[in-house]
């Protein structure tokens, strides 16, 4: 019902606050059932009849919950309305990346979708894969938003298979499914809003269940599948370079290459929509936030400013480097410094032997944590992995980022207009995370390791 009355009272800016209490109230409700489904087992264990009834009954709640916002037009965000520009330019022309959707020579194709469509001047970010999505679901016509809607949910329940998959294959209770599957977040961005991170979610949770079959080979597919539709699992690999095959890791740059070699004809513009991304936006950062303010405090710009200057004067054939007087500012500087983390998080994983699937896990946060642009449903790469590796930290995290939609939009940082939502967002999220690490620590010391592993 909660779900149901979200489209009631939609959300727009200055008027956020109904949403919040219906998310806030179904977000504790699906809390209490977050704890019934984790909680240790009973000594008289579950019966596979027992646990095959509770996973479906998983299952069919979240069917109905996701159901219940199928039909309502997206609120929180215009980015569907991206997805079925993209697909019927797509149709028209058979190159989405040639130019942005404020073109002229796309006039024809103007209708109510490009009125209210955001960033009309960057040309599209959305890799090959993606595009391909979005040209099946514009082919419905007038039908293109339900079409949409319904292939992402068809993917969304492929990931609660999926996952069923790999919990019994690790021996874990199906009931933990619902972590996932019951997510309010999840269901909200996936069935109101339409976003396709669970199309990518399916690739890299059959990554996973190919991990666990030690089929590599399927594994490398289906990672680079998920980065044809999204970016964030290419960075996936980063954990499996032990496990998967050299002869393998060939293969993403090459279908990759493959992929983008139809849309060539748009020439520095195949990749321009990802540069512009890359460059401008900025949204709900967390540790990326801390990072450039540690910068803008220390102010480096200077020195880095006559670094290049001194080396400028004194090497030949250095004018290359005068490139870099335009990014020595705290931003760009920022972006280095986080690019350089995520990079020595994947060096420690690999260096450490973790387990393929934690090291996703791990991997996922950090780039979450360290990216400067975290939208809600950037945490849908997260969410599958709670189910696996439980964090009330996280879980929490899921719930508070609802909070981010009050800023959402804001042409600047300094538009903001309540600068106090990521600090209630992130602060009860980092509180705990740091609580529980230390937790984990004391009974790994006190010799109870294989129950801090069980509660990740």
């Amino acid at each position: 019902a909660g779900f149901a009355a979200m489209p009631f009272a939609p959300p727009r800016p200055g008027r956020l606050a109904p949403f919040l209490v219906l998310y806030g109230v179904v977000f504790l409700l699906y809390i209490v059932a977050v704890r019934a489904a984790l909680r240790p087992p009973s000594p008289k264990g579950t019966s596979s009849d027992g646990g095959r009834a509770a996973a479906r009954a998983v299952i069919v709640g979240a069917v109905l919950f996701r159901l219940s916002l199928l039909l309502s037009a997206p609120a929180l965000s215009t980015d569907l309305l991206r997805f079925l520009w993209d697909g019927r330019v797509m149709l028209a022309t058979g190159n989405p990346y040639r130019i942005a959707p404020e073109a002229p020579a796309l006039l024809p194709l103007r209708d109510a979708t490009w009125e209210a469509m955001d960033h009309r001047d960057v040309p599209t970010i959305y890799p090959p894969a993606a595009q391909a999505l979005f040209a099946a679901a514009a082919a419905a016509g007038a039908a293109a938003g339900l079409a949409l809607k319904l292939l992402i949910l068809l993917a969304d329940l492929g990931v609660m298979l999926t996952l069923l998959w790999i919990l019994k294959r690790r021996g874990l209770s199906p009931l933990r499914l619902l972590v996932y599957a019951w997510n309010p977040l999840v269901v909200v961005e996936a069935a109101w809003s339409g976003h396709i991170e669970p199309v990518g979610v399916l690739c890299v949770m059959l990554a996973a269940a190919a991990l666990l079959r030690e089929r590599d080979l399927a594994a490398t597919l289906a990672l680079t599948l998920g980065g044809l539709v999204k970016l964030l699992p290419l960075a996936l690999f980063a954990p499996l370079v032990r496990r998967v095959r050299a002869r393998w890791l060939v293969l993403p740059p090459l279908l990759i290459a493959a992929a983008y070699w139809p849309f060539r004809a748009a020439g520095a513009g195949l990749l321009g929509g990802l540069d512009e991304y890359a460059r401008r936006w900025l949204a709900n950062e967390s540790l990326f936030a801390v990072v450039q303010g540690a910068i803008a405090w220390v102010d480096p710009s200077g020195a880095f400013t006559w670094a290049i200057a001194w080396v400028r004067d004194r090497v030949p054939h250095s004018g290359f480097l005068d490139a870099l007087y335009f990014h020595v500012h705290p931003l760009d500087l920022a972006k280095v410094v986080c690019a350089a983390a995520v990079a020595g998080v994947a060096v420690v994983i690999v260096r450490r032997h973790l387990e393929p699937l934690r090291g996703m896990f791990i991997m996922t946060g950090a780039i979450l944590l360290l990216s400067p642009t975290v939208h809600p449903w950037y945490l849908l790469w997260m969410a599958p992995w709670l189910c696996l590796f439980p964090s009330r930290a996280w879980i929490l995290l899921t719930g508070l980022a609802a909070l981010a939609y009050l800023n959402l939009g804001a042409a600047a940082r300094e538009a903001e207009p309540y600068p106090w939502v990521r600090l209630v967002e992130y602060l009860p999220f980092y509180a705990l995370l740091i609580a529980d690490t230390m937790r984990r620590r004391r009974l790994a010391r006190a010799g109870g390791e294989p129950e801090a592993r069980r509660e990740g």
